[in-house]
């Protein structure tokens, strides 16, 4: 009966790790902000990776509320599996979606778990009812990306995401963002 209980803790112990840990590991490298077509709306900057382990840090400008009627993100993800730089399409692009829906859908999983509320940033709490995102000028104060709801399944190697805003059509604004993923090692 004590080795079935041992069993049973190793066990729950187990699931516990799988699931609170990713497999991999994923580090800044680079951001790259670029301007827009004829106006640039955003402005990312002031944003930059400080130290050792590599932490956002700096701030962006919205200049003006993005509203749905008005805004659209795209994302583009390439994919250099051996952290060459002969980077490959991925098939997981957000096509031109509208601004309220993608951070939504994607800010709020991939980036909103990093960030504390007055303590690493200033930027709103992203829910059900933010629109239009505020302009504003916002801070990003040394993140370090929580991957905790990450899928488990993400490509190894160097990782790079174009986020372009778009408004009438037209683009107005972005960033590039290079992040290393590599397996955590034991």
């Amino acid at each position: 009966m004590k080795c079935a209980w041992v069993l049973l803790f190793v066990l729950v112990e187990l699931l516990h790790q799988m699931a609170c840990e990713q497999s991999y590991v994923v580090s800044n490298e680079k951001l790259e902000p670029f301007d827009g077509e004829s106006d640039t709306l955003v402005r990312f900057d002031s944003l930059k990776t400080i130290g050792r382990e590599r932490a956002l840090n700096g701030s962006f400008t919205f200049l003006g509320d993005m509203s749905n009627d008005d805004f659209k993100v795209s994302v583009e993800l390439y994919s250099s599996p051996n952290g060459d730089g002969d980077f490959k399409r991925m098939v997981m692009d957000v096509p031109q979606t509208s601004i309220c829906e993608c951070f939504k859908k994607f800010y709020v999983q991939f980036v909103q778990p990093s960030l504390k509320q007055g303590e690493t940033t200033n930027f709103p709490i992203v829910d059900e009812d933010t629109c239009p995102i505020p302009e504003g000028t916002y801070y990003i104060k040394n993140v370090l990306f929580n991957t905790e709801d990450w899928p488990q399944q993400v490509p190894r190697g160097i990782v790079k995401a174009i986020i372009t805003f778009w408004s009438g059509g037209k683009n107005v604004g972005g960033l590039i963002v290079v992040v290393k993923i590599e397996d955590r090692q034991s």
